[in-house]
């Protein structure tokens, strides 16, 4: 089975920082002593068995056994390394608090780093070849999981937000020699490069890319929703291990580290193609963590994410290309990012790079504080490259690249795009590089008079107002006449005097070429657009900055590979309201890497509702390009639709749904 995505990312911009990890200045870490670990296991999936002792001559076969025994001598004060010789090992392994529980260490380390899979997939096999499609194939379909449950609010927020569209609420995947399949809910949608369950029937069909021989190909069916949950535990160490295909629902991680666990570390490891979120730290009080020289790429929700965790340390990690699965439905915004963190409490964070992501780059989300962070690179994600929202600091990022992010519109982020504070209070950026972000480089947004929620640690209130701000040898340009430097027209009357009273921006290049008035502010008006002079004035900052051209070289660490070449299909809107008349959805293709050519776009959804009409702008489009589809209401019956638009380019096919509400 060919796994692209493992190990990509560690040529080239993983660096070994095992002596740069012991001079960081983090609030806390895990610090395990595996030089404890007297008890040695040893498994093998090929050649194992669960009634063997577990030597190195005779190994276990699962994981999950290895880790029973190893609990077993933890609670006779004994530490266990357990050796995971390469393979695929397609289980759930589970390490919750029981009594007995002692302070000696656990290790799960991969015999060769990057060897050692731990799958959600089982295989399928006796694909016969569809009566209706010669291209495609079917097989029987025993799960009936249906939809997981949406998103209903919490004690954070009100409403439920968004629409989620039933594709974003499934969890089937499936794979063909390591190449995902995207799932259509309707046989009418399906091109090359795609799958649809059919629950009535209890089939599956698939249609995979030209040339595959299904007699030999390795098709996986992800099964499984977790494939590591620890719990209340202590000391454990998981090294060199990819965690793959966990079939979760939304809201739920594949790899789980929560119930007030402590000293934990992650090292080397990847959290690959999974249907949500890849890891999860926090839920509430997990404390003492280190996450270095991992990986979360290519997830359906988000990359790495936590909820009221403390004392972490993140060490050159990657997230890339996740929310894939939100993305289907138009769910650009919501509880998605390249990492979301969510009420992290003195984490210390460097050497990020979070790229290419169908949502945010990097969300701080909520009560948020003692956040260091630097060499962080966040480029070419769909919404805002870093994002403080509702936070009480004080948080800081220095050395860092902000670039290329927010360059679709959409009514998720209008202008948003580089650095985006919202209610966020007691925010350093300094020696960072903000370039060619969206609607601007920096943009301020809020709640008028400020938003309350209350810090987890201490039970306590607090009101986040963007104040405080400080803005320092950072160097901003802004590309073509539409981007800004610059943005607030949200704060205006005491909160834009309180953001402007207490902001500190000094000693910053400022640029755009093709726009001098780049600064917008609420003063005079709102809409108004200023020059550099302007904005020195009104803000009474900025007398030892500049606005000239950037170093030539300023912004070259913005440039991100790409593991694979692919394409992304973005709405503009995720709904529109007509009762009668048309409403018009716009979707952008937009190229990942290198990818050329084109793509033939088909919609389904509009003409099997009485009274709905539809034409596409084009049944084809270059990539990057555009194209529309105009949808005309007469007298139909209220209710809320949804339309799919489907993109097919060789044997990649991408899907967009949105919703048309007649009321």
């Amino acid at each position: 089975m060919k796994h692209w995505t493992t190990t990509f990312f560690r040529v080239g911009l993983v660096v070994v920082l095992s002596l740069f990890l012991l001079s960081v200045d983090g609030f806390g870490q895990a610090s395990v002593n595996e030089s404890l670990e007297t008890n040695f296991l040893y498994v093998d999936a090929a050649k194992g068995s669960d009634s063997n002792p577990g030597t190195q001559q005779l190994p276990l076969k699962t994981i999950g056994a290895a880790a029973g025994l190893a609990v077993s001598e933890n609670h006779k004060n004994i530490g266990t390394r357990i050796t995971i010789n390469p393979g695929i090992y397609r289980e759930s392994i589970s390490m919750i608090r029981i009594g007995g529980d002692t302070s000696m260490p656990i290790t799960f380390q991969a015999a060769t780093n990057g060897t050692v899979f731990v799958s959600g997939a089982v295989q399928y096999t006796n694909w016969q070849t569809d009566s209706q499609n010669s291209a495609a194939y079917q097989n029987s379909w025993p799960n009936q999981w249906g939809l997981c449950p949406p998103l209903a609010g919490g004690v954070r927020w009100s409403g439920s937000g968004p629409l989620q569209q039933d594709i974003v609420l499934r969890q089937e995947m499936i794979f063909v020699n390591g190449t995902p399949l995207t799932q259509v809910l309707a046989s009418g949608q399906m091109q090359p490069g795609t799958f649809y369950v059919n629950n009535t029937a209890e089939l599956v069909y698939i249609w995979p890319a030209a040339g595959t021989d299904m007699n030999t190909a390795d098709v996986e069916v992800a099964t499984l929703p977790s494939l590591l949950n620890i719990e209340g535990k202590s000391n454990i160490v998981a090294r060199g291990l990819t965690f793959e295909y966990a079939n979760t629902c939304r809201e739920n991680p594949a790899v789980s580290v929560a119930g007030d666990s402590t000293n934990i570390l992650f090292d080397t490891d990847s959290f690959l193609w999974n249907n949500a979120s890849g890891f999860y730290v926090g839920n509430p009080g997990t404390s003492n963590f280190t996450v270095q020289n991992a990986v979360a790429n290519h997830n359906g929700q988000d990359g790495f994410s936590s909820g009221e965790s403390l004392n972490g340390q993140y060490t050159n990690i990657t997230s890339n290309y996740n929310n894939w699965r939100g993305a289907q439905g138009a769910y650009y915004a919501w509880d998605s990012a390249g990492g979301h963190f969510f009420a992290a409490h003195h984490d210390t964070v460097s050497q990020y790079v979070s790229a290419y992501n169908q949502t945010h780059g990097v969300h701080w989300d909520t009560d948020v504080a003692n956040i260091k962070a630097s060499n962080v690179t966040s480029a070419g994600n769909l919404l805002d490259g870093i994002f403080f929202e509702v936070v009480e600091g004080p948080n800081s990022v220095s050395n860092s690249y902000v670039c290329s992010n927010n360059l679709q519109t959409n009514d998720d982020s209008p202008f948003a795009g580089g650095l985006e504070l919202r209610n966020a209070e007691q925010i350093t950026i300094t020696g960072s590089k903000l370039y060619n972000n969206g609607a601007s480089q920096i943009n301020i947004q809020g709640t008028a008079g400020g938003i309350t929620t209350y810090n987890w640690q201490t039970g306590l209130n607090f009101t986040a107002i963007t104040q405080q701000f400080t803005h320092t040898n950072n160097v901003l340009e802004g590309v073509g006449s539409s981007q800004q430097v610059f943005h607030d027209t949200y704060l205006g009357g005491s909160d834009w005097t309180d953001f402007q009273t207490t902001l500190n921006s000094e000693n910053n290049t400022w640029w755009n070429v093709s726009n001098t008035s780049a600064f917008a502010v609420p003063s005079p008006k709102p809409g108004t657009k200023d020059l550099f002079s302007s904005w020195e004035s009104l803000t009474g900052q900025d007398a030892s900055s500049y606005w000239k051209t950037p170093a030539a070289n300023a912004f070259n660490s913005c440039n991100i590979s790409v593991d694979k070449p692919d394409y992304w299909i973005i709405a503009d809107s995720a709904s529109h309201t007509i009762a009668n008349g048309t409403a018009t959805f716009t979707v952008s293709l937009v190229p990942i890497g290198t990818f050329t050519g084109s793509a033939k776009l088909t919609f389904d959804g509009v003409t099997e509702v009485k009274g709905l009409s539809a034409k596409l702008s084009a049944t084809s489009a270059t990539i990057p390009g555009s194209a529309s589809l105009v949808v005309t209401s007469v007298n139909a019956a209220a209710g809320t639709y949804p339309i799919t638009i489907v993109a097919n380019s060789g044997s990649t096919t991408h899907t967009m749904t949105a919703s048309l509400v007649v009321p």
